[in-house]
């Protein structure tokens, strides 16, 4: 993959996981995460983007996804592209996507002798407790 394209792609995943982190109560840590980005292009870029960044996340609900999407793909894309050491902390931004994608809980139980009762949030279907 060319070094285009490789930003190219850390750049979607992040914009992903900004716009995703839009709607949930960690954006906090996500903001903070993108300030450390947009301090590359010094205080006042950092203030601009901040504001941009807060602009869209208090109408994210109202705005389409897919734009904000393109929209913070083409500004991540861009300030790494001015400021390359700005690459760590994009990769930064883009691994939460992936954490965000894999977050999701697997169980299951193999060779037991007894009885095996799995909890969780979304659980469906009876309980059968009787021996066989």
């Amino acid at each position: 993959m060319s070094e285009h394209a490789q930003l190219v792609a850390i750049a979607a995943a992040a914009a992903a996981a900004l716009v995703a982190e839009m709607a949930k109560d960690s954006w906090s840590s996500m903001r903070t995460a993108a300030a450390r980005l947009f301090r590359h292009a010094g205080d006042a870029e950092e203030e601009r983007q901040l504001a941009r960044l807060d602009a869209d996340q208090a109408q994210a609900d109202t705005l389409d996804r897919a734009v904000l999407e393109d929209r913070w793909q083409r500004r991540l894309m861009t300030l790494v592209e001015d400021f390359p050491d700005a690459t760590e902390d994009l990769a930064v931004l883009a691994s939460r996507r992936q954490m965000d994608e894999q977050s999701g809980v697997n169980q299951s139980a193999t060779g037991n002798q007894g009885s095996v009762i799995q909890v969780g949030r979304d659980n469906f279907g009876g309980l059968n407790t009787e021996r066989r």
